[in-house]
């Protein structure tokens, strides 16, 4: 593990989560106003904060471990942006729990369902505690039947990030599908989601799908940079998967291929997709890591396009 340094902790903590977020709040703010014509605070800042939160508690873990495991003297000193942390954690947290209160019950169940995975990520989960949970919801019904102890070979735990191939593809239907439902939910407006929206060209239906390609893609991308690190320690990344970078970049260039012909009334998914096949190709494991936060918003660029382009137009 690296040495911490001020910097390290600072970009860990507070700015990457914010410049990471960034793109959840284009994303939903454009759903706003695709459903409801309307930018509306409440899901914006429910997805906003569950983003920050969810990178915060992660990184704040690791950045705990690596703190611990210095010296008295560098554990005094690290302890107040540790601290920082905490506290951005929960103001954020305060946040979250503010807007949920000025939605109606189901926004609360809905972002429980796509937040909770994200704030679990890296959190190891028992299987006692998954059977226990289990026996809770199952209740009396099979209070008659007896359990059986766990055995030795059933007291694993399950990381929902370290499950095989599924990291990225969580990944994209958190951030990519969860962000509908969650502001659809808040603003309890219907609308089809295969018709135009109340921002055209954009699609509801199109837009959710390329939302979950594009953010699953970036994930791949995550770890194609991390392909020999994982690759030794045994982490079962898609590329890792797959066996190579090279095969993950073809199989990202067909996905993003086939969203730019599928969607390709939509100057922006367009734009975005060429966007994103050209990073496949142009960050790799020697990229520096400020690189990729282009992946990250291969997205967001093109929904910011779209927003100062209706600005311009309606003045």
């Amino acid at each position: 593990m690296a040495t911490p340094t001020v910097s390290s902790i600072l970009d860990s903590l507070i700015l990457r989560p914010i410049v990471v977020a960034i793109n959840t709040f284009a994303l939903s703010s454009l759903v706003s106003y695709m459903i409801a014509g309307q930018l509306d605070w409440r899901p914006i800042t429910i997805w906003v904060t569950c983003d920050i939160i969810a990178i915060v508690i992660d990184h704040l873990l690791d950045q705990e471990k690596a703190v611990a495991a210095c010296s008295p003297d560098v554990v005094k000193r690290f302890t107040p942006l540790i601290n920082l942390g905490r506290i951005f954690l929960a103001l954020n947290t305060a946040l979250l729990v503010i807007a949920l209160f000025q939605c109606p019950p189901e926004t609360t169940m809905v972002t429980a369902v796509f937040a909770a995975p994200a704030f679990l990520w890296a959190t190891p989960i028992k299987s006692q505690q998954i059977g226990a949970m289990l026996k809770n919801v199952m209740g009396a019904k099979h209070d008659s039947k007896e359990v059986e102890p766990s055995s030795p070979k059933s007291s694993g735990s399950l990381v929902i990030k370290r499950v095989p191939g599924m990291k990225a593809v969580f990944n994209g239907v958190i951030r990519g599908c969860g962000v509908f439902f969650v502001v659809n939910s808040a603003l309890q407006v219907s609308r089809e989601l295969d018709k135009v929206s109340a921002a055209p060209p954009w699609i509801i239906l199109e837009t959710i799908i390329w939302s979950t390609v594009n953010r699953t893609c970036h994930a791949v991308m995550t770890d194609v940079r991390d392909f020999d690190d994982d690759y030794k320690v045994g982490v079962p990344t898609i590329p890792v998967l797959l066996g190579s970078p090279l095969k993950t970049r073809i199989v990202l260039t067909v996905i993003q291929a086939v969203a730019m012909i599928a969607f390709r009334h939509n100057p922006y998914i367009l734009a975005s997709s060429y966007f994103a096949i050209a990073l496949v190709w142009l960050l790799g494991k020697d990229s520096p890591k400020m690189y990729f936060l282009l992946s990250v918003h291969s997205q967001s660029i093109f929904i910011f396009m779209y927003a100062f382009e209706k600005l311009a137009l309606s003045t």
